[in-house]
């Protein structure tokens, strides 16, 4: 386990009273870079929102649980070091081409519009296909999570 991660937990777990030790331990994207960059937008209130393919689910192919409605996560910087409690709001399951304008401004990347972010989701989403020999197509589900910062470490 992350002991960065357990003592952020742990300090939010205090402050907000809560006695249960059930949350997830996750990083944004897919490299450090990626990570810290997209960290960012949501410390600064751009990023309330993201996005997963819900066949890396559905499969089991990454050993991840759907997020759920108010489920925490802590959020780990490029350094693996813990840095922000999410709780989450709203889970949807949609099409790739469903995703809407709401959906890509919440997302709070780049200049917050469905093009740019369709620019950016369909090369990342190819990348985790081709992983497990797997392509990709616009009709595809998306797990949409809604989320709110409730605690920084």
């Amino acid at each position: 386990m992350n002991q960065s991660a357990v003592k952020l937990w742990n300090e939010f777990k205090r402050k907000a009273d809560i006695s249960h030790d059930n949350y997830d331990v996750w990083a944004f994207g897919n490299s450090p870079e990626m990570a810290d960059e997209l960290l960012a937008y949501v410390l600064n209130g751009e990023k309330t929102g993201t996005s997963s393919l819900h066949l890396l689910y559905d499969l089991e192919l990454e050993q991840e649980k759907l997020p759920k409605v108010r489920q925490y996560s802590v959020i780990l910087d490029g350094n693996n070091q813990a840095q922000a409690v999410i709780g989450t709001k709203v889970v949807d399951v949609l099409p790739y081409n469903n995703i809407s304008e709401v959906h890509a401004y919440l997302e709070g990347e780049g200049d917050r519009t469905l093009a740019y972010w369709r620019s950016v989701h369909q090369p990342f989403f190819e990348q985790e296909l081709a992983e497990h020999q797997l392509s990709f197509s616009e009709e595809m589900l998306i797990v949409y999570e809604l989320f709110k910062v409730v605690f920084r470490g």
